[in-house]
């Protein structure tokens, strides 16, 4: 029985000639599961129609499979993490007046360190 086209139109996504029958689990971070349910919706797809299509698409593409973790700015980004923490670690003790001076003259060298890190990411963007 064929499909209208109207019909056609309002589905999400095209149908496949080979009905999708075989299973597979996967482990996702928290992090990387809300990162793939808001481009699935945004795709209005659902998540594991978003997650089936990204991984065929990835089969098949001619080039390598990019890595999160492979990402050249990543180091700096975690770098700029461990930056961030100590400047609240410093701020955290300011209120203590024996140890306000030590932090303070600490802020400088910490500046100069994330205007580095953050030369660093804009190069490599």
């Amino acid at each position: 029985m064929p499909i209208s086209t109207e019909v056609q139109r309002v589905r999400r996504r095209p149908r496949t000639t080979e009905p999708r029958t075989a299973q597979k689990s996967v482990r996702l971070t928290p992090s990387a599961l809300a990162a793939i349910r808001e481009r699935a919706a945004h795709e209005r797809l659902t998540t594991s129609g978003f997650i089936a299509n990204a991984a065929l698409a990835a089969a098949l593409a001619d080039g390598p499979v990019g890595r999160p973790d492979a990402d050249p700015r990543r180091p700096l980004a975690e770098a700029l993490d461990r930056l961030a923490g100590e400047l609240r670690a410093l701020t955290d003790t300011v209120p203590e007046p024996a140890r306000a001076q030590e932090a303070l003259a600490l802020l400088p060298g910490l500046a100069e360190r994330t205007y580095a890190a953050l030369d660093a990411v804009l190069e490599a963007a």
